[in-house]
């Protein structure tokens, strides 16, 4: 029987991906997940799903893991640089050492493209390098930006500060559901693709940082402005919050987990409009059109949160 892996099942995708195969019918015993939370791992077992404790730091864990594999699903880390960098080769001389067959990825739009770069975007070359010289069968699910950082992150600050901030210029963004994403992925690894190529996977719509604070606005009764910054104005801000430059520094007081560094290239990658791709790839492999921002803003509203009677302002960098 062949066995189908999906790493990372503490995580959102990782999680929705091995919940689509069972729903499209892959036995439980023709699945396994792995994830570094013993927690996590507790309710697939319940449903007779082989999880194992796999942890992208432990090399060992992870041959152990992808032991009698034939497809590995590979969910992209959180951390960002040399770490990242390392934990995905470990994942990827793992899946060759174990006899793996095939690997999917998640890797990130244009990633192939040498012209296309970011901080986070560098990790996703690296990691396409090493599965392409592997040996191994693969896709790329080269996403878009996922339209839950808007409807979740962006949101909230837009509704506590009466601002969306960005150094996207005039760029647009196809936004793309993760939830779309992890449909796709399971019908990659169930053999519905054509091996070795990448896919792009986008939205419907293109959509500016105007744009994203106007559906904010309409979808919270608050009125949010889009700031369009500077690059040097947005180091500034995010060093008066306590944002690390880069992904080694000390997070101890940082309100958000990601570098200034990754944040503001990934605004120059937007505002170059290297984001501006819309494809077909959602529709063609699940059946029905890429989901809406919107629609999306609309079914997390209700986790967003209150007004404040004044809003909090945006730090201003010395």
């Amino acid at each position: 029987m062949p066995l189908i892996v999906v790493t990372g099942v503490n995580g959102y995708i990782g999680n929705a991906v091995a919940g689509l195969l069972l729903a499209d019918g892959v036995p439980a015993g023709e699945l396994r997940v792995t994830s570094r939370s013993a927690d996590a791992l507790a309710t697939w077992r319940e449903l007779g799903v082989d999880a194992r404790l796999a942890d992208f730091d432990d090399p060992a864990s992870l041959l152990a893991a992808f032991d009698g594999a034939d497809r590995v699903f590979h969910v992209s880390t959180l951390s960002v640089g040399p770490n990242r960098k390392r934990q995905h080769r470990n994942v990827v001389d793992a899946a060759v050492a174990a006899g793996a067959g095939y690997l999917l990825y998640t890797s990130f739009l244009n990633a192939e493209k040498p012209e296309v770069n970011s901080v986070e975007v560098d990790d996703h070359k690296d990691t396409e390098r090493a599965i392409l010289e592997s040996g191994l069968r693969y896709n790329f699910l080269r996403n878009n930006q996922y339209a839950d950082a808007m409807a979740e992150n962006v949101a909230a600050i837009g509704i506590r500060t009466g601002t969306a901030v960005g150094n996207w210029g005039d760029g647009r963004v196809g936004f793309v559901w993760r939830d779309d994403v992890a449909e796709v992925a399971a019908k990659l690894l169930q053999g519905h693709g054509e091996d070795d190529r990448g896919y792009e996977v986008t939205g419907p719509e293109l959509l500016s940082l105007r744009d994203v604070a106007a559906l904010v606005s309409e979808c919270s009764g608050v009125q949010v402005a889009p700031i369009d910054m500077t690059d040097d104005e947005m180091y500034g801000m995010w060093d008066a919050l306590g944002v690390p430059r880069t992904s080694d520094g000390d997070f101890t007081n940082s309100p958000t987990p990601w570098a200034s560094d990754g944040m503001v290239t990934f605004g120059v990658m937007i505002r170059d409009h290297h984001l501006e791709v819309l494809t077909d790839t959602v529709e063609r492999f699940t059946g029905h059109a890429p989901r809406t921002l919107r629609e999306l803003m609309a079914l997390r509203r209700p986790t967003w949160p209150a007004a404040p009677a004044v809003p909090a302002a945006i730090p201003e960098g010395a």
